[in-house]
């Protein structure tokens, strides 16, 4: 796995709260593993709207279709 460091700024109490429960040289790893979990949430919440999209518009997106079935399938001398 390739890492990119990152210079970041932070409030000084949620870091003094990181180092108390990790430690000074489990920051990135907490950091880390927070962003994933995030990632994940929003990830879920993005996906979940797309798809409820898709089938909100799925029998209208039909109906279009088969309008323009016809030129689709009717043979053409070419």
């Amino acid at each position: 796995m390739s890492v990119t460091r990152l210079n970041i700024t932070l409030p000084t109490d949620i870091v003094d709260d990181i180092k108390a429960l990790y430690g000074g040289r489990g920051i990135s790893q907490f950091l880390e593993e927070a962003a994933r979990e995030k990632l994940a949430v929003v990830k879920a919440t993005v996906y979940k709207d797309l798809v409820e999209g898709y089938q909100a518009t799925a029998e209208a997106t039909v109906q279009v279709l088969k309008k323009f079935e016809h030129t689709v399938t009717e043979k053409r001398d070419v």
